[in-house]
């Protein structure tokens, strides 16, 4: 945080209140923060401009593309008769993402949001390829994890920066609806395509051609014409150069909620590959058919619900972000000692349940696995919320959403890479469970940071300049 002090400039006074700097504001600068040409605009311009539109379009990218790979990773092991191998390609893939996210921060603030998201879309129908050719071929699958990067951050920064406080949770629950409900479309084409196979193998090839998608991209609006629904722009400090992007990147490297995030955004996803090789390695395949249809059909009221709750303000935002944590830890705790007792039934052995010809052991031994999928996405959703209470600026928050993209997709390459290769499935089990542990403190100390107002510079940069339409428009809104 900035240290106690004053300073004055041509744009106002700063001073400092305890360890947040404020800037005050010149009244014909407040104006004009306030885009009264927008308010007078038809309806169909104020809806296209707006923050809703915009995360509408969001949700069609992830539905177009990594929710379609998510209805391909819920078969278990991207749908093959061994995981293994589709398993490597995931981590590939996600390794190459992290290296790009980890960068992402600067590459976003300078290339934008929009052109950041066409960059990723270019390459969207190669994911659903790159299984299809997956014995011979895992160029296409590293490919769009470069590409794939760019809508990570981008998206993420836009999540974090786009909303008022008090409607993020409203948006994060649309996006997230929007990409399960790709993931529902997939689902049905793969239990459609393979509901007739009892037995274990693998999926059925025609499968994988439901990878083709259309660039969403060209329609979003640069983010200096998005529009808040009162008129007001999005906020965002000053341009810095490449030079001074990567030194604030330094910065934000060496904050103290940063590494706190870590551990909890490696084990966000880190389900990824250890339940979809539980799933691959012990249900039938329209067992597995069936998972990729129902597991989004019951995530998309879930995020709703949650965005919901992120949103109320009869709690303070640190008691929502309490609420919020209690609400996923505790069930996915009693479902990973559940699916140990499973493994401790189920040994080194390959099975194929089934729930037509086992009802019973079939809804055993599957339920914790639903649970510890569809909370998961709850999982993020709060860190993305938590995250957004520290500042609203698109310059910091595409700093914030790049490492946190980082460390979620470094993860998910450790966690699909460590399933990889045959041997005792309980071993990278246990190590996620091992990762739980660890979030645990890290996402308790993060919580206790939880400011009730978001910081009002962009500290990293190492300027004191304003960001533009905190001041004015949050603190209107909480009178």
């Amino acid at each position: 945080m900035a240290d106690p002090g004053s300073k004055d400039d041509a744009k106002g006074t700063v001073v400092a209140q305890g360890t947040t700097i404020v800037e005050s504001i010149p009244e014909e600068q407040e104006s004009s923060q306030i885009d009264e040409a927008y308010l007078r605009s038809s309806w169909s311009t104020k809806f296209y401009r707006g923050v809703l539109f915009q995360m509408i379009l969001f949700g069609t990218l992830s539905l177009v593309g990594p929710s379609m790979s998510d209805a391909i990773s819920n078969l278990g092991g991207g749908g093959l008769s061994s995981p293994y191998l589709a398993n490597l390609a995931n981590s590939l893939g996600y390794a190459s993402s992290c290296l790009i996210t980890l960068f992402g921060g600067p590459l976003i603030n300078k290339i934008g949001i929009k052109y950041s998201c066409i960059i990723a879309a270019i390459t969207m129908p190669l994911d659903g390829s790159s299984y299809y050719l997956l014995d011979g071929e895992l160029t296409s699958k590293i490919l769009g994890g470069f590409t794939g990067g760019f809508l990570y951050v981008a998206e993420t920064t836009a999540m974090l920066s786009y909303p008022y406080q008090d409607e993020r949770g409203l948006y994060l629950g649309v996006w997230s609806a929007m990409r399960n409900s790709g993931s529902i479309i997939g689902g049905a084409i793969n239990f459609a395509t393979n509901y007739s196979k009892s037995t274990a193998g693998g999926i059925a090839w025609s499968t994988y051609l439901i990878f083709v998608g259309f660039v969403w991209a060209a329609i979003l609006s640069p983010t200096k014409r998005v529009r808040r629904r009162d008129g007001s722009k999005i906020p965002s400090s000053d341009d810095i150069t490449w030079k001074k992007e990567f030194a604030a990147l330094w910065q934000h490297l060496q904050r103290k909620k940063t590494w706190l995030v870590f551990i909890p955004a490696f084990y966000s996803f880190f389900y990824g590959g250890t339940m979809g090789t539980y799933l691959s390695l012990h249900f039938s395949v329209r067992a597995r058919a069936l998972s990729s249809l129902i597991t989004p059909i019951i995530v998309v009221p879930m995020v709703i619900s949650y965005g919901w709750l992120l949103d109320m303000k009869k709690w303070s935002q640190r008691q929502r972000a309490w609420i919020a944590f209690i609400i996923w830890l505790i069930p996915q705790i009693g479902c990973f000692i559940w699916i140990g007792i499973e493994y401790s039934k189920f040994g080194t052995a390959k099975t194929a349940l089934d729930y037509q010809t086992d009802v019973r052991r079939w809804a055993e031994a599957y339920l914790p696995y639903l649970i510890i999928f569809t909370t998961g996405y709850l999982t993020q959703l709060s860190l993305y919320w938590i995250l957004g209470t520290f500042s609203t600026d698109v310059k910091s928050s595409s700093r914030t959403g790049g490492l946190f993209r980082a460390f979620e997709t470094a993860g998910q390459a450790v966690s699909y890479a460590i399933n990889s290769h045959s041997g005792d499935a309980r071993i990278p089990f246990y190590v996620n469970c091992v990762v739980l542990v660890l979030a645990m403190p890290c996402m308790i100390a993060l919580i206790r940071m939880v400011p009730e107002t978001p910081a009002e510079t962009d500290i990293d940069a190492g300027e004191a300049a304003l960001i533009v339409a905190v001041a004015q428009t949050e603190q209107s809104r909480s009178m």
